[in-house]
């Protein structure tokens, strides 16, 4: 009688990407309830320099700071899959690897966490609000220009019980906070029409060699097809706009009643400047609904803003 196979999961040490490789594992377990599933914790240059801002990393911003070190031991085959936020995966991928997101989707959504208890159009005037992205940043700023914004790191779990005390609030995404059970700390769920999340924000990914058929019919088992076709459209949106990680661009691609709407907000880091444009279409269309998205900011002047917001980043600025 055979082994049952045994499959290395790479993931990150903290507590959040625990959570989510543990609820990954548990999907493919149950696809495959004979093979054996063995965590290895891999470090990762932003897991190296928690305490540095990753918008002020310079010329790293755009160079997967979380997911090199993972891709690394897939290449050294010493992981069969790794997992991540689907945020994260880099638009290009090294040669020999793939990648998906997986599982549906959590709350795409930012949310505000704050000691006042109170939503951000009651925060009081001049707050000083914790975030180190540059979407969040200028959007807020656009919403209200009298915030004033810190950069924060750390893990999430230190930011929601002690960084949110020092502060008038701190921004973050939903899904972090309710995947670690931190839910009951939110003060608001920040709508769309105010604050886009971040390409992808909320869904959860792997990565994985290309070649490994066993790997890749596990990660096909367990994906949800309108998560990925909502969250592939995001990420295609945000390479077609030049923009990295870190770009001021906020993207939602959602399904209801077979319909897909493609939304995109860029804006300038003082929110002197937004830009809005969106498309809608089926799901189906995702490809044209990118391009037509794309060409309307792009008419607005919205790649210069990216440009620009890129150039002071890579300079070093905050």
């Amino acid at each position: 009688m055979s082994e049952p196979a045994t499959f290395r999961v790479g993931t990150r040490g903290s507590a959040l990407a625990l959570v989510q490789t543990q609820a990954i594992i548990a999907a493919m377990q149950a696809q495959a309830p004979e093979a054996r599933f063995k965590q290895v914790r891999v470090v990762t240059h932003g897991d190296r320099f928690r305490e540095k801002p990753i918008a002020e990393m310079g010329e790293t911003v755009d160079r997967g700071i979380f997911n090199t070190a993972l891709e690394d031991a897939l290449l050294a085959e010493e992981v069969h899959v790794t997992t991540c936020s689907f945020k994260d995966v880099q638009s290009e991928l090294r040669e020999s690897l793939t990648a998906a997101s997986v599982m549906p989707r959590e709350d795409a959504r930012d949310v505000l966490v704050s000691r006042h208890g109170l939503p951000l159009a009651r925060l009081p005037q001049g707050a000083v609000l914790a975030t180190s992205s540059p979407r969040r940043v200028s959007q807020l700023k656009a919403f209200r220009p009298d915030f004033h914004f810190v950069p924060l790191r750390g893990n999430v779990t230190t930011r929601v019980q002690r960084e949110a005390q020092r502060y008038d609030g701190i921004i973050l995404a939903a899904a972090g906070i309710r995947r670690l059970g931190l839910g009951e700390h939110i003060c608001e769920t920040i709508e769309p029409d105010v604050l886009l999340p971040a390409p992808a924000q909320g869904a959860m990914g792997c990565e994985y060699r290309a070649q490994d058929a066993s790997v890749a019919t596990l990660v096909r088992a367990i994906q949800h097809p309108e998560t990925e076709t909502c969250v592939r459209a995001e990420k295609a949106l945000l390479v077609r706009l030049s923009g990295g990680c870190f770009a001021p661009i906020g993207v939602l691609a959602t399904v209801a009643d077979g319909r897909m709407r493609l939304r995109c907000r860029v804006a300038a880091l003082d929110g002197s400047r937004v830009i809005e444009a969106e498309a809608e279409g089926t799901p189906g269309d995702a490809e044209a609904l990118v391009e037509d998205v794309r060409a309307r900011v792009a008419a607005q002047g919205g790649l210069e803003i990216v440009a620009a917001v890129r150039d002071h980043l890579q300079a070093g600025g905050h």
